[in-house]
């Protein structure tokens, strides 16, 4: 019998095997994937230093001089890496979440998961002597946190306004938390850290961004065996549970998966607003009729805090300003164009 793909869908057969693909959603993955290429040459050509993006593929080629090699490759790409892993992160995480409490405003930075992980980082660094940055102690706080808001609300797909309001209240204690412990130390030492609380990617390396990648290229796997459930439960606990859905079970642990993937990204150059907001509300928009679009969302995190801390290099140049700010500029206007826009449709 002759099968037929549905509209908008490609098959992709591997033997007895087959694969329906969004076309839409890879379509626009495919275009992010080149932007993004094209914002990270850009980004790198940028910045104290005349050089351009000819002198910048020349130096990737193995074609360039000794100098531009050195500030390609041991200055600009770590910083340029950092902010990609970082958004991916922020991208995916925020997708599980929102599409898990079914509200655009639940994301890590939101509930208090960042603000954990913030926490637990500035806590290491403060009162340990470390010989590297503690980006592992990340997910630990950011457990503790999600521990916390389980516990206070139990059924997040049902009590999202709940959920957000504790998580507000809880990002708000560990950030005061957070705060009095960095009060109690010497200004003296406490110059690079207060820079990556507010989300600060200069001077990020690779001993920091690999081993964070290489986790969430290992998440990957767990992120598509998600993707499905995850989609149905928009529908509502209740048509999730009558199609198949071990409904507490996939809550638990997609909510597990979005704190962690969440922790690394700020481990890596500090808690960044807004994006794991700005980012699945992009990428849904992209995606059309895509319920879950966790990789749409990856790239488009990727994007925004990739361009987002370009543009803070070449507007404060030469002085370093924490990327965060920025986030915070461009969030804030995207807030406000949500709620204005509830408020149109609600009238």
């Amino acid at each position: 019998m002759a099968s037929t793909t549905p509209s908008g869908l490609w098959t992709l057969r591997m033997g007895s095997l087959s694969l329906l693909l969004h076309r839409r959603n890879w379509l626009m993955c495919g275009l992010l994937t080149l932007l993004l290429a094209v914002l990270a040459t850009l980004a790198i050509s940028l910045g104290s230093g005349q050089m351009g993006m000819r002198d910048v593929l020349a130096a990737l080629l193995g074609n360039g001089s000794k100098l531009h090699e050195i500030m390609v490759f041991k200055i600009r790409m770590p910083r340029v890496a950092a902010a990609i892993v970082a958004g991916f992160a922020m991208g995916m995480a925020g997708c599980l979440i929102q599409t898990l409490v079914r509200n655009r405003l639940a994301t890590p930075d939101m509930i208090g998961v960042n603000e954990g992980a913030s926490l637990a980082v500035v806590g290491f660094s403060l009162y340990l002597t470390l010989g590297s940055w503690p980006w592992w102690a990340s997910p630990l706080g950011a457990i503790l946190a999600a521990v916390a808001l389980f516990t206070l609300c139990r059924r997040p797909g049902e009590q999202g306004y709940l959920f957000i309001v504790i998580g507000i209240a809880l990002s708000e204690l560990l950030g005061a938390i957070g705060d009095f412990a960095m009060s109690t130390q010497p200004l003296v030492h406490l110059g690079s850290l207060y820079l990556w609380t507010m989300g600060h990617f200069a001077g990020v390396s690779y001993q920091t961004v690999n081993p964070i990648a290489l986790v969430l290229l290992a998440l990957c796997p767990l992120m598509a065996l998600v993707n499905r459930p995850l989609a149905l439960l928009r529908f509502g606990d209740a048509t999730a549970q009558n199609l198949g859905i071990r409904v507490p079970l996939v809550q638990l642990g997609v909510l597990g998966l979005a704190i962690l993937v969440a922790s690394l990204g700020t481990a890596i150059g500090g808690p960044v607003v807004f994006i794991a907001m700005a980012a699945p509300i992009l990428a849904s928009w992209l995606a059309r009729d895509n319920l879950a679009p966790i990789w749409l969302s990856a790239l488009c995190g990727a994007v925004l805090l990739l361009g987002s801390d370009t543009l803070v290099r070449v507007l404060a140049q030469p002085e370093e300003i924490p990327t965060g700010i920025m986030t915070r500029l461009l969030g804030g206007i995207l807030l406000l164009a949500l709620l204005l826009k509830d408020r149109r449709g609600a009238d």
